[in-house]
């Protein structure tokens, strides 16, 4: 047995706007090495950026393995825009794997999620979309970015979160609480960091989602709108991709990094969720899909 796990590994990626995850198995799914870096969502960094967290990714758990002994899958946000997939794909032929393939972070969550049944995955990470599988087909609804989506996702809670704490510094409203937990995270006076705010990019900005749900558990009413009003957005979002299935799948499950506060959101989403459903939030890591994706390609070498 032990010849089949060292002729034979596998190698998964899950790339998101605020990290990308590799995680490398044996056949059997039992980790060897995990490798966290950088977000990798080429429509957010550049197809360049991608590239380049991916190799360094790859470099570091691949180094002391015969890398043509390797299976990959890399799951990246972003990857169906454009030629993302294609470029994606082009460059991990170049390390020569003993297979490889690569889809967006989506394929892994309905991977994860529902296991080739039917039912919603939602992923709200730094951004959100949702997608609904009925038998062969896909639906989808969000996920054009954080210059479309109005909401649901950690670049909006933490957009809301900066606007809360400006708001209450220029005497506009806002909150103090949720302003006061900001300037923690920064280490520093809010009005002296807007050049590094805007520098640090998307997932920057969304790294401060956390200070809405921490000034929510203090009892913060701005927080209290923040959340009803990105849990809405999401909601619209899960109604819309599950219209053309007039609501006959009941399973919904949220992904991603907002997972973290399911206990709060919970209660909020369904406050707008249309029809009765099974809501659940995935606390899997998503790279497993991408063990798994990987594994069907290592059995076809």
């Amino acid at each position: 047995m032990a010849d089949k796990y060292t002729a034979h590994l596998l190698l998964g990626i899950d790339g998101g706007g605020t990290k990308t995850e590799f995680l490398l198995t044996d056949l059997n799914g039992r980790e060897i090495k995990r490798v966290i870096l950088g977000g990798s969502n080429p429509v957010n960094a550049g197809i360049e950026s991608t590239c380049a967290v991916l190799e360094k990714g790859i470099m570091q758990i691949c180094e002391g393995f015969d890398i043509g002994k390797i299976s990959v899958f890399a799951g990246i946000a972003g990857l169906k825009a454009g030629e993302n997939q294609k470029l994606i794909n082009d460059f991990l032929s170049r390390f020569g794997f003993a297979s490889h393939g690569c889809g967006s972070d989506i394929d892994l969550a309905l991977e994860v999620a529902l296991n080739g049944k039917n039912g919603t995955v939602v992923i709200m990470g730094t951004g959100v979309v949702a997608y609904t599988r009925s038998d062969e087909k896909l639906y989808r609804t969000g996920g054009r970015g954080y210059m479309i989506d109005k909401g649901g996702s950690g670049f909006h809670f933490g957009s809301d979160a900066l606007n809360s704490a400006f708001e209450f510094i220029d005497g506009r409203g806002g909150s103090e609480t949720v302003l006061k937990l900001v300037e923690k995270r920064l280490g520093k006076k809010l009005e002296a960091s807007v050049a590094e705010i805007y520098s640090g990019g998307v997932a920057y900005v969304a790294s401060f989602a956390p200070a809405v749900f921490e000034a929510y558990g203090l009892g913060d009413s701005e927080a209290l709108k923040i959340i009803d009003r990105n849990a809405h957005e999401a909601a619209k979002i899960i109604n819309g991709v599950r219209k053309p299935l007039r609501n006959s799948y009941d399973k919904i499950v949220v992904c991603g990094g907002l997972c973290k506060q399911k206990d709060i959101l919970y209660s909020f989403l369904m406050k707008y969720i249309e029809g009765e459903v099974s809501l659940t939030f995935l606390d899997e890591p998503m790279v497993n899909g991408a063990i798994s994706l990987a594994a069907r390609s290592a059995e076809k070498c």
